[in-house]
């Protein structure tokens, strides 16, 4: 593997959140904390408990206290008070060397009242559902929650989005003359802290960020980066462009591109510089590509699952509808850092830097979970089953792939891929395919006794323990996503026991990767809980106040109608709004204010009156959701703030406007993209309302007049085709870029032609 030396730790550090270092009974207090919001999520918010009680129940045991339910409201209560149980113990109030090396006593009050706001109210919503009554001892807990949401917010992820929230609060409370009953209704018990944006964290996203965690810490996002690295070092810019493609394929959960830059980068970008790129550039290409992942389908950021709720549209259509803007963005990445790498005149890694080919394509089955979470993400499967069921796949092949624990191979891949496809089987054959799974169980045993092909061991175990335990659920005739979450879940607690007794270095590193993973989802969830909890007030008071349907028209009042204007405005909002503001806050906050101005600007005019095909969402709401998304997201690589940008710069060691600059010209893709989207809204494809040969040329036509736009605006701000190109010549083809992004076919011919004038003229001039 390549060694990863010469990483920046000091200057990274600057950019990261700091936490307390914890006395031991402290982080088992964190431990437990982060621990109870997966079990509880599994539990009780998955239905796993119903699961569990359906299939005993199918056996013949009746077990009635797995039948215990509480409300939604209830769940999201109980993971608050986690998680404001975690950031008041982890995050000080003040990031200097006192309160990082101590808690402070205010800090056990803070986290203990944290605990009880939110308990209070678990205890209080089934008597506030049944008779709607508020009382001022309901107020008193409300508005203590709401502070210190505001003021763990403020620990986690800095003043900005508190302080705008707080700002709508007051507006808030003057607005509806000071009465505390109403207030304290809709920002404590019917919208606000616990509003949609929370919701959609507690049901959807908090299962992508466990299987996220388990990724990461169960080696799979190592193979995929390293895998990139081996696969294109030995070309000119190989470190850069697979920087580019591995973040393509991972996307990502977490909301945060610091966070992806920070985790990727310490590997990606000292090897970009030892292939030669200036610490500006490697620090540059890194950012573009880690916030690019949150575009990217088939697991994009915690802010596109609130836009499928907020939308209407399913999780599974709104990926397929991000597949072209993600092609382009990556496309125009990747083109912009080829020109760069052919300019700087750059070779490739030497073959004996890398591991060897063939030994990541022995070890493609690695990449088996993404493959899965694809396919029933696009079967309709609900998005936190498909994760959940991807985590057990991902938790099996991990094993597998360990060299060390003796093991054909190659037999052991043909059983996952066996099991999984018998799995993914109807009810109609459940029974056949019950026995043919435990037939193959007993083969596995069979020739453990009898060749040397298996052997009685950590593969044998966890594999034994995923067939039978398969072929039980087909046998009881449990349904499609009732057996993809069982063996999720199960998945994790074979691996806890196949760890605990195993006797091997590499059985033990699983233990613990299993039991750090589920801590580890606890713990980063606070950042994405805390932003969709503070982004919820300010949903609630627009609806509150009534302002959610009146700003929209305000906006376009006050852009005259112009509806370029109104896009260009709401770019800059959702640009300044992201400089202080998580991705996932600001897609909620400027989905309410501005996607509304957009939607009024053009719902009366064809086809963006129509609707997306099947669902009563308007292609006209589509369109300008995705296009506050898209900003929002590129504000971490934009200056003056840019903070992933800054993650990049401190880890590369260079200069970080510089870095910030190239960042911005890598990134162009993305901010032009979205206004081509926005006027061409077939290429989001779920909006075609018919298709035929002509509509799907037109889709295709589209997708390739933007890769030339992009094509030329690279050779226009590298400077490169070929050989330097003059001024002038770069001046032609940015001109022309700008004019093609229209997609008007005249301004399109003339870029192509204007490509072929350079490649065929343009080198002797």
């Amino acid at each position: 593997m390549v060694e990863n030396k010469e990483i920046p730790v000091e200057k990274a550090e600057v950019i990261i959140e700091r936490t307390r270092k914890l006395p031991p009974i402290l982080e088992k207090v964190i431990t437990a904390a982060a621990i109870l919001i997966g079990i509880y999520e599994i539990l009780f918010i998955f239905n796993f408990n119903y699961t569990l009680y359906d299939m005993f129940s199918r056996m013949g045991i009746k077990m009635g206290f797995l039948k215990t339910t509480f409300q939604t409201k209830q769940g999201e209560a109980f993971v608050m008070a986690m998680i404001l149980l975690i950031t008041y113990l982890l995050y000080p109030v003040k990031k200097d060397r006192k309160h990082l090396e101590k808690v402070q006593f205010y800090d056990y009050i803070l986290a203990a009242l944290g605990v009880v706001s939110a308990f209070y109210l678990f205890i209080v919503y089934p008597r506030y559902t049944e008779f709607a009554d508020v009382y001022m001892r309901d107020v008193f807990f409300g508005i203590l929650a709401i502070i210190l949401v505001l003021e763990a917010t403020r620990r986690v992820l800095g003043w900005v989005l508190p302080l705008v929230v707080t700002v709508f609060l007051v507006y808030g409370i003057y607005n509806i003359n000071f009465d505390w009953i109403r207030f304290t209704q809709q920002l404590y018990f019917d919208e606000g802290i616990f509003g949609i944006p929370f919701f959609v964290m507690t049901i959807y996203v908090f299962a992508f960020v466990f299987f996220g965690a388990f990724l990461l810490k169960i080696g799979i996002s190592d193979y995929i980066t390293e895998f990139m690295i081996t696969l294109f070092g030995k070309r000119p810019g190989g470190p850069a462009k697979a920087a580019v493609v591995a973040s393509g394929l991972m996307g990502t959960v977490s909301g945060s591109s610091v966070a992806n830059v920070l985790t990727t980068g310490t590997f990606t970008i000292p090897l970009m510089k030892k292939a030669g790129y200036p610490p500006e550039i490697a620090g540059a290409v890194e950012p573009v590509a880690s916030t690019g992942g949150q575009l990217m389908p088939p697991i994009m950021g915690a802010a596109a699952f609130i836009m499928a709720e907020f939308l209407g549209v399913p999780y599974n259509k709104l990926i397929i509808a991000a597949v072209i803007p993600a092609l382009v963005y990556y496309s125009g990445v990747y083109l912009f850092i080829d020109l760069e790498t052919k300019r700087l005149g750059l070779k490739g890694m030497p073959t004996e830097q890398f591991a060897p080919l063939r030994y990541f394509i022995r070890k493609l089955y690695i990449l088996l979970p993404i493959v899965v979470i694809t396919v029933a993400l696009v079967w309709g499967i609900a998005p936190h089953i498909s994760a959940i069921s991807s985590l057990g796949v991902a938790i099996w092949v991990a094993w597998i792939s360990k060299d060390r624990i003796k093991g054909h191979e190659g037999l052991y891949v043909a059983v996952v891929l066996i099991t999984i496809l018998l799995m993914f089987t109807g009810k109609a054959i459940s029974t056949p395919v019950a026995g043919v799974l435990v037939l193959l169980g007993l083969a596995l045993i069979a020739m453990a006794y009898l060749t040397d092909l298996v052997e009685f061991n950590e593969k044998l175990y966890i594999s034994l323990l995923f067939i039978f335990f398969i072929a039980l659920v087909k046998y009881l005739e449990m349904n499609k996503e009732q057996i993809l979450l069982l063996s999720g879940v199960m998945g994790i607690v074979f691996s806890m026991i196949v760890g605990y007794i195993s006797k091997s270095e590499e059985g033990k590193e699983m233990y613990r990767a299993t039991y750090e993973s589920m801590i580890d989802a606890g713990r980063t969830s606070t950042s994405v809980m805390l932003a969709a909890a503070s982004a919820g007030l300010i949903q609630g008071v627009l609806t509150m106040t009534g302002l959610i349907t009146s700003l929209g028209y305000r906006l376009v009042d006050l852009t005259a109608g112009n509806l370029w204007l109104l896009l260009i405005l709401t770019m800059v909002f959702s640009l300044i709004l992201g400089m202080g503001v998580p991705t996932t806050a600001n897609y909620i906050i400027t989905s309410l204010v501005a996607a509304p101005a957009i939607y009024n600007a053009v719902s009366n005019i064809q086809p963006y009156n129509l609707n997306v095909p099947g669902y009563g969402t308007s292609i006209a709401l589509l369109a300008a959701h995705f296009f506050v998304f898209y900003f929002g997201i590129l504000a971490d690589v934009t200056p003056p703030v840019a903070l992933a940008s800054y993650a990049g710069s401190a880890l590369a060691g260079g200069e970080f406007w510089k870095t910030a600059m190239n960042a911005v010209k890598y990134a162009l893709a993305g901010y032009i993209g979205p206004y081509i989207y926005f006027t061409h809204p077939e290429m989001f494809i779920i909006t075609v309302q018919d298709w035929t040969v002509k509509t799907a040329l037109t889709v295709v036509y589209d997708f390739g007049a933007t890769l030339l736009v992009m094509y030329l605006l690279a050779i226009a701000l590298t400077g490169w085709f070929g050989k330097h190109i003059r001024k002038e010549l770069r001046a032609l083809a940015g001109v022309v870029g700008l004019l093609s992004a229209s997609l008007h076919p005249i301004p399109v011919a003339i870029g192509a032609a204007t490509v072929l004038f350079l490649k065929f003229l343009g080198r002797e001039l």
